[in-house]
């Protein structure tokens, strides 16, 4: 079921005039963009790298007010999205982390191992 929010400027949520912005309960491919490393804070995100993730709400931030995704990577403001894994592991991704494709991989797969 997908849940609906209503756009607001003091929620967390997408304005009306915010571009770019993905929808609640969207399938979409996870790729993972920061420390590639065992011993990083967000190490099991890295392990979950090139899989398909439901979007499941969005997560308050100051990026909203900020029209388009170009816009929002150069000042460091992007929109951050709480997806989930398969099986089940929830974790955050930044816009630029969700693609609609796998063939938009850009990052060598994560080890098997953990």
């Amino acid at each position: 079921m997908t849940r609906i929010q209503k756009p607001s400027r003091n929620s967390g949520m997408p304005l009306p005039t915010t571009e770019d912005v993905r929808t609640i309960g969207q399938g979409l491919f996870f790729e993972y963009h920061c420390e590639e490393s065992r011993s990083s804070c967000d190490a099991e995100l890295w392990y979950h790298s090139h899989q398909k993730v439901t979007v499941l709400k969005f997560v308050d931030n100051d990026g909203w007010n900020i029209r388009t995704l170009k816009e929002r990577g150069e000042t460091g403001h992007p929109i951050a999205y709480e997806i989930e894994f398969a099986d089940g592991f929830i974790g955050t991704a930044l816009e630029d982390e969700l693609v609609d494709s796998e063939k938009e991989y850009f990052r060598p797969d994560p080890p098997k191992g953990r």
